[in-house]
């Protein structure tokens, strides 16, 4: 299925750049890029506030184990 979202002409252009660039076949191969790049910075983001948490906590993985 295919949708189609506006976007301004500037960001078009930085996205075909971009799918120049990577030597991607598509600008959906961009996005896609894209949010699974957003996504691991997500989950890298959390996993140093949980590992900030247990450390003021005094704790340490090895404990979550026990």
């Amino acid at each position: 299925m295919v949708t189609t979202v506006a976007i301004s002409p500037e960001l078009a252009k930085e996205l075909k750049l971009l799918k120049m660039e990577e030597g991607l076949a598509s600008i959906d191969e961009v996005i896609e890029k894209m949010l699974i790049e957003y996504k691991k910075r997500r989950f890298l983001e959390a996993s140093e506030k949980f590992r900030e948490r247990m450390e003021k906590k005094g704790l340490k993985l090895e404990d979550l184990t026990k």
